[in-house]
């Protein structure tokens, strides 16, 4: 490829972008600070940011069509909270993962009626649900952790395949199915659509109903694989656990280059903006830099960064 035709799909592309990024921050990272040029760093960083990016693809399916999901973090934290519980009182393994991703599902679904039936914002009708979330997990663990220890996730969180965190693995199916939905399929440009103007798509018969329903479903079941996940790289639940994943998921998206006002964006970029975001922690982190100075020094890079290529306006 010459170098006009690669600036060109630089230029064309925000998530080729946000890959270009990401292998300058790398490379900066292997020069300047310690341990990012071994395997096993490389190892950990990705089975890591495998949990923020199985969060991230199912806020992209939201965002796309000019949504938002403020009630992840809750329904990580409800996830494996439910299953740590269900496993460790008379339900099975696998009976404790089924009843936590019907849950999920379920806020999925609440979120979406009270977008679609209601006409509540969805900024404003996925936080109440967050909210709610957050109570009800208060009152059904007394503020108590729980812990757990299921093969199933203990193998999926921790262990290799061929070398490779299967965590990542699970990631990349999870990529490639949700791919499909948006990139593919009927769903995905009925999503586009929306994104780009709910006026026009419902005059064009775009079904505004079963495209939000399986948006915001989607969303919230992929947030509860991440809670399942977690579970089983840490094997304790705790009601605050999925409150990173809330605004980073939102900041993968956008960072990745899908428009935060929704009808533009690919999910290659999303997994560019999570590797990002976990890369820009682990740098910080080994700088020895306190929680408060990393909270500051990342939230100012990720201005920085939509600044230079991700802020777009509506034309």
């Amino acid at each position: 490829m010459s170098t006009v035709s690669a600036a060109a799909v630089l230029r064309g592309s925000r998530a080729a972008w946000a890959f270009c990024v990401l292998a300058v921050t790398w490379f900066g990272a292997v020069l300047f600070a310690d341990g990012f040029d071994s395997l096993a760093n490389f190892r950990y960083l990705v089975q890591t940011a495998s949990f923020l990016g199985i969060v991230a693809v199912g806020q992209t399916l939201v965002v796309v069509m000019s949504g938002i999901d403020l009630s992840v973090s809750g329904v990580v934290a409800l996830s494996a909270v439910v299953c740590a519980k269900v496993a460790s009182g008379t339900g099975g393994g696998i009976t404790a993962v089924l009843v936590a991703l019907a849950l999920s599902a379920l806020v999925g679904a609440v979120n979406a009626a009270g977008v679609v039936w209601l006409r509540v914002p969805p900024m404003v009708m996925t936080l109440a649900s967050g909210t709610v979330l957050a109570g009800a997990l208060l009152v059904y663990t007394d503020g108590s952790p729980s812990s757990a220890r299921l093969p199933l996730l203990d193998s999926l969180a921790n262990g290799r395949l061929l070398g490779v965190p299967w965590a990542f693995v699970l990631w990349l199916v999870v990529t490639a199915a949700a791919g499909w939905l948006l990139h593919a399929s009927r769903t995905g440009r009925y999503a586009f659509a929306l994104g780009s103007g709910e006026s026009a798509a419902r005059a064009s018969g775009v079904p505004l109903a079963a495209t939000a329903f399986t948006a915001y479903v989607g969303c919230a079941l992929l947030a509860g694989v991440a809670g399942l996940v977690l579970l089983g790289f840490t094997g304790t639940s705790s009601l605050t656990m999925g409150n990173p994943y809330q605004l980073l998921s939102i900041a993968s998206v956008v960072l990745g280059g899908t428009s935060i006002l929704g009808g533009r964006g690919h999910l290659l970029g999303t997994v560019a903006g999570a590797l990002l975001l976990t890369l820009l922690t682990a740098l910080l982190t080994s700088w020895n830099l306190s929680e408060g100075v990393r909270q500051v020094v990342l939230g100012v890079l990720i201005i920085g960064l939509l600044l230079v290529y991700a802020r777009e306006r509506r034309t």
